[in-house]
């Protein structure tokens, strides 16, 4: 039994969202604080987790803008054809099957048939190891409770043959008989009696003596009390939980079924081990059991994986001026392969099939980073990548502040790969490349990025801005092509703005390498980077015209100033566009 769509209507920030759960199991939802991640996993929870979500449970917070008069209602339906929904206008959750017929508690349970077990971003560690019945540990302890009851009349053979050994401690016998006799003799008038006994025992009693014990020889040869460890090995002790309890009681008649629940799985974990973690998590969704987590760290992403990936933002309600509502945005394997065949990919060299090893050849953390940014600047290599920040900052864009990303592709031949990958998730984007097409394989590059974007540029024009034109996908793109490459670009504008001073970037540029010692053109980014932060330093003033334009493109698109014209399209000359171009995308 898997979860196949979900449908959330008026629930907490979420107006109208439905969505298909990824066929691989995995749903990573990325997208900044107060977006509605978690009320997306809070409404599978509502159904399928432990608690019951009646009537009587709702609260103002959990109606789209706090307003009671307008429903809200969860649907979930799976590969079976039985769906559950859950209404603020019925008193509790409502399970149906193939036929929409109800399910009665004598038939089934949607809580048991399709569990969720679910782990907040509160991680207060003693909070999850009490025995309550909504605790992690309380969950684990109630399961077993389950499991033993068969076993109950063996163990508790065992349990008062264990009992009356205590009977053979000296005194212990006569303690239990003097204190019941001394409380009938001073409550003579009623025939009220005490005695001291072991508690009754039941297998939910046993288990709650469970205890996780620490160890570490090299600070000490006895256990360690949990409170002793670091923050981040105590969450990773919630974790493991967790994913035991996901593993060892998910198991059904159709067989492994449920969904793991988890916000924010890299609290207190480093680089490595959050990556490890996303295999784990990508392991246990092969097994099985469905995943669902919300993070802010791109260890959890991939560009390989790009269906697994939820994008949440708020979007402008319409009907509703000065209020946003939680926007979801999945795309598809077969909406990308889609997407390339309209902006130039040769339909006979894309398909569904080859379209994620497309990607995973050049998968890489950094990449991932443009599924969080508020916008995103595509560019060739390492030089612009780490120098075309400190500009924008001359001009007063903080990348970081900003929310904006630099995303080298190694190469301007990949450009047209990422855009139509992340062009997909966000319309703010922005590529930049050299012309440089005096070589043929160059020219091959540039027909590509025509073909892509629907544009036309000369080698001639030198430094140039455009709108890139695509009327089935929406906004337009803008495009910065630089005659011959980025430095030449600088050192052209920083001549035209100060003819004296000629030997200042080479001056830079020796001092950098003296510094850095590259070996022939390695090291060509950080170079750049010094060469930036000198002139940014020396010569507050100076900003290169394209810098401008970029700068210009960033606070029209994020609202930061006014639109500036000189950022305005131009047209370009025609360049002649060929089909032997052997890049599939």
């Amino acid at each position: 039994m898997k979860l196949r769509e979900v449908s959330i209507t008026n629930f907490r920030s979420i107006k109208q969202l439905a969505f298909r759960f990824p066929d691989d199991n995995l749903l990573v939802l990325v997208g900044p604080n107060n977006a509605g991640k978690s009320n997306i996993i809070r409404a599978i929870d509502a159904i399928c987790g432990e608690g019951w979500f009646g009537r009587d449970k709702m609260e103002d917070h959990d109606f789209y803008q706090r307003d009671r008069r307008t429903p809200f209602k969860i649907t979930l339906t799976f590969d079976n054809g039985s769906s559950a929904e859950l209404s603020s206008a019925e008193r509790w959750t409502s399970y149906r099957d193939r036929n929409g017929r109800p399910i009665y508690q004598s038939q089934g349970n949607i809580k048991d048939d399709f569990p969720c077990t679910y782990l907040g971003a509160d991680r207060t560690f003693d909070k999850h190891l009490a025995f309550y019945d909504w605790t992690l540990i309380g969950k684990i302890r109630k399961r077993f409770h389950q499991r033993a009851l068969p076993l109950q009349g063996e163990l508790q053979d065992k349990f008062e043959e264990l009992t009356s050994i205590f009977d053979r401690v000296v005194g212990f016998q006569k303690f239990k008989s003097d204190f019941s006799n001394f409380f009938s003799e001073m409550q003579a008038d009623t025939s009220a009696h005490l005695d001291i006994t072991f508690k009754p025992f039941t297998p939910s009693n046993y288990f709650k003596a469970m205890q996780i014990l620490a160890s570490d020889p090299g600070q000490s040869e006895t256990p360690l009390d949990l409170e002793e460890l670091g923050e981040g090995s105590r969450n990773t002790v919630l974790i493991a939980l967790l994913r035991s309890y996901a593993m060892n009681f998910r198991n059904t008649p159709e067989g492994v079924s449920g969904i793991l629940a988890l916000e924010e799985p890299e609290i207190f974990l480093h680089p490595q081990a959050r990556r490890h973690l996303y295999k784990v998590l990508r392991s246990i969704a092969a097994a099985g059991v469905q995943v669902v987590i919300s993070t802010h760290s791109a260890s959890f992403i991939d560009t390989e994986h790009f269906d697994s990936i939820g994008q949440v933002s708020k979007v402008p309600d319409e009907e509703r001026p000065g209020c946003s509502h939680t926007h979801l945005q999945l795309v598809t394997r077969e909406q990308l392969r889609d997407h390339c065949v309209r902006t130039g990919v040769p339909s006979t060299k894309v398909t569904t099939a080859n379209i994620t090893e497309f990607y995973r050849t050049t998968s890489n953390y950094r990449l991932n980073e443009a599924f969080f940014a508020k916008y995103v600047i595509l560019v060739e290599g390492d030089t612009e990548e780490q120098a075309l920040p400190e500009y924008l900052r001359a001009a007063g864009i903080d990348c970081d502040l900003q929310g904006i990303s630099m995303i080298a592709v190694d190469g301007k031949n990949q450009i047209p790969k990422y855009w139509r990958l992340f062009g997909l998730f966000t319309s703010n984007i922005l590529c930049m490349f050299d012309d440089d097409s005096e070589t043929e394989a160059k020219a091959g590059s540039n027909a590509n990025l025509c073909r892509c974007f629907g544009i036309m540029f000369s080698a001639a024009v030198g430094t140039a801005t455009f709108q890139s034109f695509d009327a089935t996908t929406g906004p337009k793109t803008p495009v910065i092509a630089l005659r011959q490459d980025f430095e030449a670009a600088i050192k052209m504008d920083f001549l035209n703005r100060y003819p004296e001073g000629a030997g200042v970037i080479a001056g830079y540029e020796a001092a950098a390498k003296e510094l850095i010692k590259p070996v022939r053109d390695q090291n060509k980014g950080q170079v750049a980077r010094y060469v930036a932060r000198r002139l940014s330093a020396e010569y507050p003033d100076f900003v290169p015209g394209f810098v401008e334009q970029i700068a210009a493109i960033l606070r029209d698109a994020l609202g930061l100033t006014v639109h500036d014209p000189a950022a305005e399209a131009c047209p370009l000359d025609a360049l002649q566009v060929t089909e032997d171009d052997d890049c599939p995308f």
